[in-house]
C-alpha cells in the first residue's frame, strides 16, 4: 500500500510539497505538540486522507522543529492547513472544523489531478456489462476500478448489482457493511439495499417455480399465485414475464390487497432498470389500466 501519510521538515519542504504536489495534490497540516486542537484535527485528517488513497499527500509539519517553514508560510495560529497544487497554494482551513467539512476538502482536494487515464474507460464497459448482465465481467471491471480508487460511487454500484446478478447476496451486504458512512448516503447506494432484499426473495421464490406455476395454472384468478410465481420469475432473469404477470393481476383486481401487485411492479421496475424495454411496456400497460 502507498504510503500517502509523510512527515515534511524544512530540508524536504519544497521536494516532498512543492515538487511533490506536481504529480499528485499535497495537503500540508502544520501542528505542533503542546497544541490541543491539532491533537484532535490531525486523526480526523489522516482517517479521511486514506479515503483516498494514490489521490493526495497528507505532509505533517511540526512547526516548533521547523520554524523556517512557518514564517515563510506566514502561519500565526495552528492547526493550519493548507492544500498545494502544481507548486501553489490552491485551497486552506484554519482551526478545527467539523469532520464531515475535513472529508469535503480533501475529497475536493484529491479530485484536482482528474481521474486516471484509464477509468472513464473502464466505467464505460462497466456501464456496459451492467446493461447487458454481463455480471462476471462487471465484478471484474469494478474490482479494477476499485483498486484505484475505492470511494468511486459507480464501481461500488457496479460492484453490488454484479454480487447480485450473480446471487452472491452475502456478499453484496458485506461489501456496502464496509463503505465509508459518507458512500453509503448516496443516493444511488441506498437504493441498493432494496435491490438485494428483492433479488434474494426472488432467488428463493425461483427455486419453488414449477411448484408456483401449478399453482396459478390450477387457480387462474388467484393474485397472490401471480404475485408470488412473479417473484420466481424475477429470480431467473425473466423480466418480461414477471412484468406481465403483475398486469394480469392488476387487471383482475387493481385494489387487492392495498394495491400490492401495482406496489410489487413498480418495486420490481425500480430494482432492475427503470429505462428497459420491458419496463416501459409495463408502464404504458399499467397506466392503461389505471386511468381508462
Amino acid at each position: 500500500m502507498v504510503n500517502n501519510i509523510i512527515e515534511v521538515t524544512s530540508e524536504n519542504f519544497v521536494e516532498l510539497v512543492i515538487k511533490g504536489s506536481e504529480e499528485l495534490p499535497v495537503i500540508v497540516d502544520f501542528w505542533a505538540p503542546w497544541c490541543s486542537p491539532c491533537k484532535q484535527l490531525t486523526p480526523i485528517i489522516e482517517k479521511a486522507v486514506n479515503n483516498f488513497p494514490g489521490k493526495v499527500i497528507l505532509a505533517k509539519v511540526n512547526i516548533d522543529d521547523n520554524q523556517s517553514i512557518a514564517s515563510q508560510m506566514q502561519i500565526q495560529s495552528i492547526p493550519m492547513v493548507y492544500a498545494f497544487f502544481n507548486g501553489q497554494v490552491v485551497d486552506g482551513f484554519q482551526g478545527n472544523i467539523p469532520e464531515s467539512q475535513v472529508l469535503e476538502f480533501i475529497k475536493k482536494v484529491s479530485e484536482l489531478c482528474g481521474p486516471p487515464p484509464d477509468l472513464k474507460e473502464n466505467l464505460e464497459k462497466l456501464e456496459l456489462s451492467i446493461r447487458s448482465s454481463n455480471w462476471e465481467e462487471g465484478l471484474y471491471l469494478s474490482n479494477i476500478i476499485l483498486d484505484n480508487d475505492q470511494n468511486n460511487i459507480d464501481a461500488c454500484n457496479g460492484k453490488t448489482l454484479s454480487l447480485i446478478g450473480l446471487n452472491k447476496f452475502k456478499e453484496a451486504k458485506d461489501f456496502l457493511s464496509i463503505l465509508p458512512e459518507e458512500i453509503l448516503n448516496d443516493n444511488t447506494i441506498k437504493n441498493l439495499i432494496s435491490k438485494i432484499e428483492v433479488a434474494e426473495k426472488s432467488f428463493e421464490a425461483s427455486r419453488n417455480f414449477l411448484h408456483l406455476e401449478k399453482i396459478l395454472n390450477d387457480n387462474p384468478k388467484d393474485i397472490k399465485a401471480h404475485i408470488d410465481l412473479s417473484n420466481a420469475f424475477f429470480g431467473k432473469g425473466k423480466i418480461s414475464e414477471c412484468y406481465q404477470l403483475l398486469i394480469e393481476a392488476i387487471k383482475i383486481d387493481p385494489k387487492w390487497n392495498d394495491q400490492e401487485a401495482r406496489k410489487k411492479l413498480i418495486s420490481f421496475i425500480n430494482s432492475h432498470d427503470l429505462n428497459s424495454e420491458e419496463a416501459k411496456k409495463a408502464r404504458r400497460q399499467l397506466s392503461s389500466i389505471l386511468f381508462n
